[in-house]
């Protein structure tokens, strides 16, 4: 199996979005590679930037396109940015984001607070100008202010580009004047470190599947793993297949 079936290769990491669904649909030839990772003897697991879903939405997104999976393999963006909270000691956090992102941190003991000492800036598909004006009045108040990523963009429904987490945030660095003080998501390799103190695994021994170079790929060459690119660009620096399918070549 192309670029994954090398021995010293002990986990296989894949992108979502772009890489194994568009929307709700599951890309051709994805859950053959998955089962084929498998058959190999690889961990797989699945992360996301996504923050608008926990990660018990996106394990039920996954098996419900049929796609084999357990919960413990699935890794998003919004569980990343309340475990970094929660390490981080911050006691209450405002959400500029979905109701699951809440959820995530919630769900970790963190207090999600309209007087809060950090803000969270999260995806949100039904943002609006009261949504920015609020979040305002407290970042304008609040110790840290943190986006769960700055994507610019992402592949939706049969590929379309739609506006990533990136606009939201900077909506709100616009209004501040402003950068965010951290962004926990890809290209930020906390996801991958996140997964590799789970499961006792060494950058090394890892390989990310992605579609985005930007993203996905820096990620993976920051933390000191390989990487493979899924599109139509040719880089250099890193092994590329025009599709997932290839991967089986």
């Amino acid at each position: 199996m192309k670029y994954i079936e090398d021995k010293n290769i002990r986990a296989v990491l894949f992108d979502l979005d772009g890489t194994i669904y568009y929307g709700s649909k599951l890309i051709p030839g994805a859950d053959e590679v998955v089962r084929r990772c498998r058959e190999l003897g690889k961990q797989v697991y699945f992360m996301t930037n996504n923050s608008t879903k926990t990660r018990e939405q996106i394990w039920e997104k996954l098996t419900g396109m049929g796609l084999a999976c357990s919960y413990e393999e699935v890794y998003t963006g919004s569980y990343a940015a309340a475990l970094y909270a929660h390490q981080m000691g911050y006691k209450t956090v405002y959400i500029m984001g979905s109701d699951a992102l809440a959820e995530e941190f919630a769900g970790l003991g963190v207090t999600v607070s309209d007087h809060a000492e950090v803000v969270i800036v999260g995806y949100d598909m039904d943002f609006n100008y009261q949504k920015l004006t609020d979040a305002l009045q407290v970042a304008l108040r609040a110790d840290k202010i943190i986006a769960c990523n700055l994507e610019h963009h992402y592949p939706g429904e049969n590929a379309k580009r739609m506006p990533g987490c990136g606009a939201m945030v900077g909506a709100l660095e616009g209004s501040l004047g402003r950068k965010v003080d951290y962004s926990v998501g890809k290209p930020n390799p906390l996801l991958m470190d996140i997964i590799c103190q789970d499961k006792g695994l060494k950058p090394e021994e890892i390989i990310v599947v992605g579609d985005t170079y930007a993203s996905d790929i820096v990620m993976a060459h920051k933390y000191g793993s390989r990487a493979v690119y899924i599109g139509e660009e040719s880089h250099e620096d890193t092994n590329c297949v025009r599709k997932i399918s290839e991967l089986l070549q």
